[in-house]
Formats: structure tokens, C-alpha cells, sequence
């Protein structure tokens, strides 16, 4: 990505298309109102999304933390090496948790580097940082990673082959009908020849888990060149948090609608473009705030400061139309 350019480049991935289904106009403040909100000669505007974009809580700290544990254990697993140890994982999970308080006490230096100081939203908003929250995500922590140290998961990746295990570092770009693809499952096996498990990782919530699997198996095709065969293909769901494990087959009916899903979602992302050649966008006025029973999630949102004045205007004209 060019950094000075005017826009950024457009990809689609599944958090994006799901910000686009949640709000079109914290779609707009995350993916476009912040480029390049790093530059000091921004407008101020930018710079806030920008720095917004980067707030972040206990649970998506905690999320990410056990997923680093989790590569790392299947990386040791592949590689015939132990495990990290429990106490060893929870060192990392209360660093990170630790990192995030510590960085919430320092609104100034976040506004200056928001990409290097951690800072929680409810301390963004609330003007003051607190270690309320640190004692429940710990425990939450403890759980899923319990759970992930006697998973069933270790014991089937032991009984691979070295090169029939692929640990993504991340999401990966791919292209897929002429558009990047960013996504990436979070490990896969193959137990046998043809046999391919897809897993994923999950600390909360699991609603669209179905989605992700057959959106990971465009990933396998595409990037790790495995061949699609019918009742061959499977996903894997462990939930750390419940200790759920679940097992499904993969259909090629499914990989269909994962990629129709990916067409329809691109084109009501391309909609909102004026020039889909350089990713421009459309005025902010064609990415609308919530209808008005949705609002009410609004202020949970790391961009509600960018819309505050706004809603405050249409709640104002509601109320004086309700009275009229």
C-alpha cells in the first residue's frame, strides 16, 4: 500500500463486510475518513478516525492474546517441539492486558502515536483509565486457555506429517475473481492424503463461524493449492471460552455461496464509490447513521465522538417533529 496516496487500495474481507452490514458510516470513518490520519499535516478530522480506529477493550485484547497462543502451540506442535506451558501463556495474556491500562493512562502520547500506545475505549470516553475490567478478562483468559492447553486438537496435529500442517501467520491476501481477498484460517491439518480440516479458533462469539469455514476454503484453494474434493473437506470450530468442539463437513454448495457472498458484498461495497478506479469515496451523506432503533448501540461505537454532533442534530428534528 502507498502510504501518500489520495485512497486507500480497496480489498474485501470478512470484518469489512461485516462493518459495512453493522454501520455504513463507521464503514466510512474506519476504512476511508482515516487514511492517512497518521500524518501530522492531516486534517484534524483524519487524525481522530484515525486514532479511533486503533481503540480497542479487555475482550478483543484477550481474543487476540489466545489466538497468538494458540499459532504459537501449533507452530511448536508442527515442529515437534513442547508446548508453551499455561503459566508461560498467561504471562502473555496479562502483558497484554497490563500494556493496555498502563497506555490508557496516556491520552496524549495515544493521540500522537495511536498505532504504538495502547488505549481502551471505555478509557477514551470516560476521560479516565481504570483496572476495573482487568480481574474478569484474566479470568476469562484463564478459561480459554485451560481449555486450549487439554484441547483434543494437539493429539490430531501430532499425528500428522510436519508438511500436513499450515499455521497462517495471519490474514493473507489473494485474489478471487479479479478483487484481494484478505483472510486466513487459524490452522490447517490434513490427517490423510485427502482429508483437509479447516479450524478456527473462536473466544466468543460463534454466529458466523459457518460463513468464515467456507470463506477460509477459498483461502486453501486459492493460496495453499489444495484440491476441493466433496465429503473430504471439513471445518473445525473450538470454542476456548465454552469448550465446544465441533466438527462439519465443508460442500462445494458452500464454497459457492461463500464466493457468491464475497461478489454481492464487493458490489455494495463498489456502490459507494465515486471513482472505483482509485477506491474514492462517495460524500460522507451517502453513508448514513443507523436507522433509529439502532442507534442506541451508538455510543459503544470508537467512533461516536465522529458522530456525536450529528445525532445529537437528528435526535433534536425528531423530537421537534414528534411535538409539531
Amino acid at each position: 500500500m502507498r502510504y501518500d496516496a489520495p485512497y486507500p487500495e480497496f480489498s474485501w474481507s470478512h470484518s469489512r463486510d461485516r462493518a459495512l452490514a453493522e454501520c455504513a458510516r463507521a464503514y466510512f470513518w474506519r476504512y476511508y475518513g482515516g487514511h492517512r490520519g497518521w500524518s501530522p499535516e492531516a486534517p484534524e478530522e483524519a487524525r481522530l478516525a484515525y486514532a479511533l480506529k486503533q481503540l480497542t477493550s479487555f475482550p478483543m485484547i484477550v481474543g487476540t492474546a489466545v489466538h497468538d497462543c494458540a499459532r504459537e502451540c501449533a507452530e511448536a506442535v508442527r515442529r515437534g517441539r513442547p508446548r508453551p506451558s499455561f503459566d508461560t501463556m498467561l504471562v502473555r495474556v496479562s502483558e497484554a492486558l497490563n500494556r493496555a491500562v498502563l497506555g490508557s493512562h496516556h491520552r496524549d502520547l495515544f493521540q500522537r502515536d495511536p498505532k504504538r500506545v495502547v488505549m481502551l475505549q471505555d478509557a477514551w470516553y470516560s476521560g479516565r483509565s481504570s483496572s476495573a475490567g482487568v480481574a474478569g478478562a484474566v479470568a476469562k483468559a484463564r478459561l480459554c486457555l485451560r481449555t486450549l492447553e487439554a484441547s483434543r486438537v494437539w493429539a490430531d496435529l501430532e499425528a500428522c506429517r510436519p508438511e500436513c500442517v499450515t499455521v497462517p501467520e495471519g490474514p493473507e491476501a489473494f485474489v478471487h475473481e479479479g478483487w484481494p481477498i484478505y483472510a486466513g484460517p487459524d490452522l490447517v491439518y490434513r490427517p490423510d492424503e485427502r482429508r483437509v480440516v479447516i479450524l478456527d479458533w473462536k473466544t466468543g462469539d460463534e454466529s458466523d463461524a459457518d460463513l468464515q469455514i467456507a470463506l477460509y476454503a477459498l483461502y486453501c484453494r486459492t493460496v495453499l493449492g489444495l484440491p476441493f474434493r466433496d465429503d473430504e473437506w471439513f471445518g473445525r470450530v473450538v470454542n476456548l471460552s465454552t469448550g465446544d468442539d465441533t466438527t462439519f463437513e465443508i460442500s462445494r454448495l458452500d464454497v459457492i455461496h461463500a464466493a457468491e457472498r464475497i461478489r454481492d458484498s464487493v458490489q455494495a461495497m463498489q456502490v459507494l464509490l465515486a471513482d472505483p478506479d482509485r477506491n474514492a469515496p462517495r460524500p460522507i451523506s451517502d453513508f448514513p447513521l443507523p436507522e433509529p432503533e439502532r442507534r442506541r448501540r451508538c455510543p459503544y461505537c470508537p467512533f461516536y465522538a465522529l458522530c456525536h454532533d450529528e445525532l445529537e442534530e437528528v435526535e433534536f428534528g425528531r423530537c421537534a417533529d414528534a411535538e409539531a
